[in-house]
């Protein structure tokens, strides 16, 4: 999905005006769009407290509050402005709101949301009071009492276009309506912004705007995974082979198997060194089969459809490097080099193995050290001149995960939450992406699909299995997958 400025928006809007579609009708679909991403983030309704100004961005969080109303949500109004000033639209959706509306007394247990629909794409410089008192009070609520903020398009006071500010609400969540905004993606925004969910409005066009960043929403790739046959086989479904772990870090290698079979494999092969065989055996997935080399020349690579190389290796010696990299570049399959892997080319200059058929899955240490004249040009523009120089598709980790390779847009992905920064998240993440290549992903599919399913895997752990940011571990996405390639599979079209 294209993002594009608050200017392009504008103009869309206007096109659909021009086909005969009403600002009401447009209000109606936000408002609707906007309580089934509240529902969908948090399914047991509380209490909406809404931050209201008097345009069309208060239109819509009304007409959302009405929704969320008739599902057993309380609302209350915070209003910065006397209702005469308020737009024609926005008045008249609160006057629908309030035929719901009735004096309740509250539940201290009850969770409260606090809906930020104070301004809108249209405004801009410095905020002016009441807004900046009602921004400041919603921050204030968030940091004192945990209330979860959600902004209405973006919050109050970013800049949607390059997503600067310079007093804002610090959102949680942003349902953004229509079509991405590139502040929303800029990396400097990620701390006001939180989840993006985008909320789509029928008609609205954007394929010719907003070229060269993108966000990763399923659509966007069309029938990726698509539906199997009847007669599918394990052989169709691809092997894969995972050569990770290292006395100590066994665990890398296990999550990334279990990452691969999760991830769609059909068989996955383990290769572990010796002194680690015992450990790993015991531990593994019992549909994961283990393999033992002692040095990197045994390993045989010349039958899998995908290779995943590097979580928990260890440090390569320079003969190791030279072992491996040989085999990576003379097997015709897809790679994800993750971790270890990416050290070793660091340390041994060895950027002449990536090909346009591996996916790099760095952190951002990692990358100083691959890219250290890429990376401190910032995250956007170091992976756009990565890409320059380097053939393989790059996935930039981080609380906004980039995608791109050379000649291809800048992909930012928008699932995920804070809870995510823990031991063996890129360990799952490199083995998803390797059973996706082995199913016939392109590299570029299999890495954005990877980066979204397992953030979105990590977003339904928290609802499903009452996880919260604190106790989330790499492993609970493995049982999350599932859901999230349902979800992907069925928004694709």
């Amino acid at each position: 999905m294209n993002a594009i400025t608050g200017e392009e928006m504008r103009a869309c809007e206007e096109s659909l005006f021009a086909q005969g579609v009403t600002a009401e009708e447009l209000m109606e679909q936000a408002g609707r769009g906007i309580a089934q991403a509240v529902r969908k983030f948090f399914p047991q309704p509380g209490i909406l407290r809404l931050y209201l100004g008097k345009g069309h961005n208060a239109g819509d969080a009304l007409c959302a509050a009405r929704h969320l109303k008739a599902r057993g949500w309380r609302v209350e109004l915070r209003c910065c402005y006397e209702e005469i000033e308020w737009a024609t639209l926005t008045r008249k959706q609160a006057r629908l709101l309030e035929q719901q509306l009735q004096v309740e007394a509250l539940d201290a247990g009850e969770h409260v949301l606090l809906i930020d629909g104070l301004l809108g794409i249209g405004s801009c410089g410095a905020l002016r009071e009441p807004i900046a008192e009602a921004v400041r009070e919603i921050c204030r609520l968030r940091a004192e009492r945990g209330y979860r903020v959600v902004a209405m398009d973006l919050p109050t006071g970013l800049d949607a276009d390059d997503g600067t500010a310079t007093e804002a609400v610090v959102a949680d969540y942003t349902f953004t309506i229509g079509v991405l905004k590139r502040g929303l993606l800029a990396a400097s925004a990620v701390n006001l912004v939180g989840r993006v969910e985008l909320i789509t409005l029928e008609g609205l066009s954007t394929e010719h705007l907003g070229k060269g960043f993108q966000g990763i929403v399923p659509r966007t790739f069309g029938a990726s995974l698509p539906l199997r046959a009847h007669d599918f086989h394990k052989g169709d479904a691809g092997r894969v082979a995972v050569i990770a772990g290292s006395l100590g870090m066994e665990g890398a290698a296990i999550m990334a198997a279990a990452g691969a079979l999760r991830g769609g494999a059909g068989l996955v092969t383990l290769w572990v060194r010796g002194n680690c065989a015992a450990s790993v055996k015991s531990r593994v997935m019992p549909e994961v089969m283990v393999r033992i080399y002692e040095d990197f020349s045994e390993i045989d690579v010349t039958k899998v459809d995908a290779i995943v190389l590097g979580p928990g290796l260890g440090k390569c010696s320079a003969e190791d490097f030279v072992a491996w990299s040989e085999w990576l570049g003379a097997a015709n399959c897809p790679a994800v080099i993750d971790a270890d892997g990416l050290n070793a080319i660091s340390e041994h200059q060895g950027h002449h193995v990536l090909q346009a058929r591996h996916v790099i899955t760095p952190h951002p240490g990692e990358f100083a050290r691959l890219a250290p004249h890429s990376s401190p040009r910032g995250r956007e523009e170091g992976c756009r001149h990565f890409a320059e120089h380097s053939p393989a598709v790059i996935l930039l980790k981080g609380a906004r995960t980039l995608v791109t390779q050379r000649g291809e847009d800048l992909y930012a992905n928008l699932t995920g939450h804070a809870g995510m920064a823990s031991a063996g998240m890129g360990d799952v993440l490199a083995g998803v992406i390797g059973g996706l290549l082995a199913q016939g992903l392109t590299p570029l599919q299999a890495a954005c699909c990877g980066a979204w399913s397992c953030g979105r895997a990590a977003e339904s752990a928290m609802l499903h299995q009452r996880r919260s940011q604190e106790s989330l571990v790499a492993t609970d996405l493995l049982q999350e997958l599932g859901a999230a390639f349902e979800e992907w599979r069925a928004s694709s079209f």
